[in-house]
């Protein structure tokens, strides 16, 4: 009884939310409906670019958290495939999909797009298109698969939740061959870029200064969780970098302390689980501890020092030539080095192997020795080519390509 009442509540807040949307609409153009899973900067990007389409951005945890209600633990986790799911779980939350569809009858909906189709509530959705005849496009937001995964999570998406879109556009062609090993054939993976690196040419945001007292020198911290990267048959043996990661933290605090003339962002991935731990811990004047998926882009281009470890931040940090330390002193990291992305061996950053080498280089910054940064022209060559094995043409026109490939995909 209670269960139903709950899925009566979810279906009338689903109606609610979606009525209470106010986009530019023109019947007379193709509409895309974006899916928001914490890919803000990317859709910004798109539909910046956008010139023809009707763009409807979703916010996609608020318009299917119902979803839960239908699904096991195991299945929303990947720890099973999703078609160990019941059958009749499955249909009824397709049928929950297709009020989802009715709710958005108002608009003429031709394409979905969406960062992945693995999560536990699409694939009904995706299955719900297909029956009206819309696409759904992925648009890849992770391009920095590690070694380990590159195999092993390849295997488990394969094997649980295989690709069932329409077309899958990607940041390189690291990232398609990693999903042709998922199951993708290669007529379906077109190499894109990521669009969000279009920000970095046409985009200059001040949002960052309303969390800070005045506008100072930035210094950005990106935080990220205690097993980032760690395989998870590791992390379930207690594994993680987490006494790096207190060190390196605590030590972002105290130069926040020491130098009041800057301010500092320590940035917590989007779906990081300790954001209001960091919050109560780190929180200061000049400290700001922020989550979410709209300001990376800023804090890159703001920033005078970026310190951070295994994100994408590092990547597009190095596309911006800011200064980078990557700390890589944890006990755990040697025997992780193959499993890891390789900043350890990337060229043209500040790679610290001891939390003493670390805040060596910090000192010397914050006296204005820059030293540790000054990187010989073949140096800045090599980090260019470290830079394209993950990011393709991050030259402000990735969000056109985007177009103009859908374009011919929806004659």
């Amino acid at each position: 009884m209670i269960r139903n009442i709950k899925k009566i509540i979810y279906r009338y807040l689903v109606g609610k939310y979606i009525y209470g949307l106010n986009p530019e609409y023109d019947p007379t153009k193709k509409t895309i409906l974006a899916l928001n899973h914490f890919y803000d900067q990317d859709l910004r990007a798109l539909a910046r670019a956008n010139k023809k389409y009707n763009f409807i951005i979703v916010d996609a945890p608020r318009l299917v958290r119902g979803g839960k209600l239908f699904f096991s633990n195991d299945v929303i986790q990947i720890d099973a495939p999703y078609t160990d799911e019941s059958e009749a779980n499955r249909r009824a939350w397709k049928m929950e999909c297709q009020h989802i569809y009715k709710f958005l009858g108002r608009y003429k909906i031709d394409i979905i797009i969406t960062p992945s189709d693995i999560f536990w509530w699409i694939r009904e959705f995706i299955a719900v298109g297909h029956d009206n005849d819309i696409k759904t496009f992925v648009v890849d937001k992770e391009g920095l698969i590690s070694p380990f995964d590159f195999n092993a999570e390849a295997k488990r998406i394969r094997e649980r939740v295989p690709f069932i879109s329409d077309h899958i556009f990607v940041w390189s062609d690291r990232q398609k061959q990693y999903w042709q090993k998922i199951g993708a054939s290669e007529n379906k993976i077109t190499v894109l870029g990521q669009p969000r690196s279009d920000l970095f040419h046409c985009e200059q945001n001040k949002a960052i200064d309303r969390y800070f007292n005045c506008s100072q020198p930035l210094v950005t911290l990106f935080s990220y969780e205690d097993t980032a990267y760690v395989p998870p048959y590791l992390a379930r043996q207690g594994i993680s970098w987490k006494a790096m990661k207190t060190e390196t933290h605590d030590y972002v605090f105290d130069l926040a302390k020491n130098n009041p003339e800057y301010n500092f962002v320590i940035k917590t991935h989007p779906q990081q689980s300790d954001l209001t731990l960091l919050r109560e811990k780190y929180q200061r004047d000049n400290l700001a501890v922020i989550g979410g998926a709209a300001v990376a882009n800023e804090l890159i281009q703001r920033s005078e020092l970026i310190i951070a470890f295994q994100t994408t931040g590092v990547i597009e940090a190095m596309f911006m030539n800011k200064k980078v330390i990557y700390p890589c002193w944890d006990d755990n990291y040697q025997d992780l080095i193959n499993d890891v992305l390789p900043f350890h061996d990337a060229p043209g950053i500040a790679v610290t192997k001891s939390f003493e080498d670390f805040k060596q280089i910090c000192r010397r910054f914050f006296n204005q020795d820059e030293t540790d940064f000054n990187f010989s022209e073949e140096e800045i060559k090599q980090r260019d080519e470290f830079i394209n094995k993950y990011l393709y043409k991050p030259d402000g026109n990735v969000s056109l390509r985007f177009f103009g490939a859908i374009d011919t995909m929806i004659q």
